[in-house]
């Protein structure tokens, strides 16, 4: 990263430090990998781009009374600004209704698989859009975090691999990492004069406008959310968990270390996700997904390691 994207990033956030920035990231990932587990879960009960809808419309509403004077206060800054926070909002709301959308035409293997591509997608955006680049243990670092992801999605078994075929809903998953990449290169074009939680409220409001043509499409054309207590419950767990607490985790641990270091925390997920489904789902653990992990984590540790 370059002095300049240094000192703009230090100047926006004085008071995180890396680590904790790092440590930040980490919990988002780990928030993310909870919430997958939640709406793999409901899925047959709680059509996924309607529940995605609904805990943005709740995390909208938890936030408001906290985030209503400041944003008031700063209406002028959120006019001016109106174009980036709303592209922040599509990037951000879109990424999660195509990775959905992706689940309903492929595995989840595959799903998995090209999502590895992530990290080296947003180093290459990174790259190209605003010319920040990393060293050369940092590109080994994300080689090793992909390499180790492989070795746990393919069970150690290469047939499982050379036997995978791509369809549409991988090219969807693509599309699904290209729109979060994107959200995480343009947190740093936000502008400084709101703080975190009124930043987040209204990259959640338009967002969720940004979502309501296709929540409407799934109504009529798919199904219904239904309107339970169960329904209501899930999508709020959901909104605290992923609309509030991750995103504003990973927007201020993101500004902090660059998008490309972020990125590479993503390759975490089926780490979380085999001890979560360990613990809650009494899944096993076997020795490819503990040789996989010590290649995320080697990676992860090469990425941040000259900052």
């Amino acid at each position: 990263m370059s002095d300049n994207n240094n000192s703009e990033v230090s100047h926006t956030h004085p008071n995180i430090s890396m680590s904790t920035a790092y440590i930040m990231i980490a919990v988002t990932v780990l928030l993310w990998a909870i919430s997958v587990i939640i709406a793999r879960d409901v899925h047959d009960e709680i059509p996924l781009i309607g529940l995605t809808f609904w805990r943005w419309v709740i995390a909208i509403v938890v936030l408001l009374p906290f985030v209503i004077k400041d944003v008031m206060k700063n209406l002028d800054v959120i006019r001016q600004h109106w174009w980036t926070y709303f592209t922040q909002g599509t990037f951000m709301v879109g990424g999660g209704a195509l990775l959905f959308t992706s689940l309903n035409f492929t595995t989840a293997i595959n799903a998995s698989l090209v999502n590895t591509t992530q990290p080296a997608m947003t180093a290459l955006l990174t790259w190209i859009i605003m010319k920040d680049r990393l060293k050369g243990v940092q590109y080994l670092g994300i080689a090793s975090a992909i390499a180790g992801l492989i070795f746990m999605i393919a069970k150690a078994d290469i047939t499982t691999l050379l036997n995978l075929e791509i369809n549409i809903g991988d090219l969807i998953v693509v599309l699904a990492i290209l729109s979060y990449s994107m959200y995480a290169i343009g947190l740093r074009k936000l502008p400084p004069g709101l703080s975190t939680f009124p930043t987040l409220f209204v990259i959640l409001f338009f967002g969720m406008f940004s979502l309501l043509p296709f929540y409407i499409g799934e109504t009529i054309l798919v199904r219904p959310v239904p309107f339970t207590f169960h329904t209501f419950v899930i999508a709020l767990i959901l909104a605290i968990i992923v609309s509030i607490g991750s995103l504003a985790l990973w927007n201020n641990g993101n500004r902090v270390v660059g998008p490309h270091r972020a990125a590479v925390f993503v390759c975490l997920m089926p780490v979380y996700s085999s001890i979560l489904a360990m613990w809650f789902l009494g899944e096993e653990i076997f020795a490819y997904h503990i040789i996989g992990a010590i290649c995320v984590i080697a990676g992860i540790l090469m990425v941040v390691r000259n900052h």
